[in-house]
C-alpha cells in the first residue's frame, strides 16, 4: 500500500476517485515537474479538501479558485498588488524564482500552503505555509503526503493551522471541481472523472 492509498483509506475513501489529468499540459502551464505523490494524490482524491478548511488545488477543473495553474497565477496577481502599493518585496518567492514556493492549497482562513521548489527532484519538495494575517512563515519538513497525513491526524506543527474541530482522523470532502459563481472564473476544464 503506498503513502496516497493509506492516507485515502485514513481520510474516508474506500476506492479511488479515478481523476485524470493532462499532466504534460498541468506542468508546462505551471513551468516545474510535480511530485509524484500529488500526482497519484489527484487520481486518488481529486477535487475536494478536509474538514471544510483544507483545501487542495488540482489541475484542469473549471474552478479558477482550485485549479493548481490559475491559484498560482492569482498569487502573481496578488503578490504585483501587494508590491505597488505597498512597496514591499513579495512575502515570499514563488515559481519560477530559484527555490521559488509553489502554491498548491489554502484554508478558508486564508493561509497559503506551498512546496518549496528547491533542487530538481520534485519528489524532494518539503512544504511551507504563510498565515493569512501576519508574518511568520512556517515549514513542515517532509512533502506533499506526509503533511496530508499529518493534517489528517491533526499533528501539523505550523501554529496557523487550525486543531481539527471534528473526528480525527480528518475526512476527505469531495467536490466536483465546479464553478460556482462569486470570486473567480469559469475556466474550460480538461481533468475528467473516469467512468466506471
Amino acid at each position: 500500500m503506498t503513502r496516497v492509498e493509506r492516507l485515502a483509506r485514513d481520510a474516508g475513501l474506500t476506492a479511488p476517485r479515478r481523476y485524470h489529468v493532462d499532466w504534460d499540459r498541468a506542468e508546462s502551464a505551471l513551468g516545474v515537474r510535480l511530485p509524484s505523490d500529488y500526482k497519484e494524490y489527484v487520481y486518488w482524491f481529486g477535487p475536494g479538501g478536509f474538514d471544510e478548511y483544507l483545501i487542495v488545488c488540482v489541475p484542469g477543473v473549471a474552478n479558477s479558485n482550485t485549479e493548481l495553474a490559475a491559484h498560482l497565477a492569482q498569487e502573481r496577481r496578488n503578490a504585483r498588488v501587494r508590491a505597488g502599493v505597498t512597496g514591499s518585496a513579495p512575502r515570499v518567492p514563488l515559481v519560477p524564482e530559484p527555490s521559488g514556493w509553489l502554491p498548491w492549497g489554502f484554508t478558508t482562513g486564508g493561509d497559503g500552503l506551498y512546496w518549496v521548489t528547491a533542487g530538481d527532484d520534485p519528489d524532494r519538495w518539503t512544504i511551507a505555509g504563510r498565515p493569512g494575517r501576519g508574518s511568520d512563515l512556517a515549514r513542515f519538513g517532509g512533502g506533499f503526503a506526509a503533511f496530508l497525513h499529518a493534517f489528517i491526524w491533526d499533528t501539523v506543527d505550523m501554529p496557523f493551522i487550525a486543531e481539527a474541530e471534528g473526528d480525527v482522523p480528518v475526512s476527505f470532502d469531495p467536490d466536483a471541481g465546479e464553478w460556482l459563481g462569486g470570486a473567480g472564473q469559469r475556466l474550460e476544464p480538461y481533468g475528467f472523472f473516469a467512468s466506471s
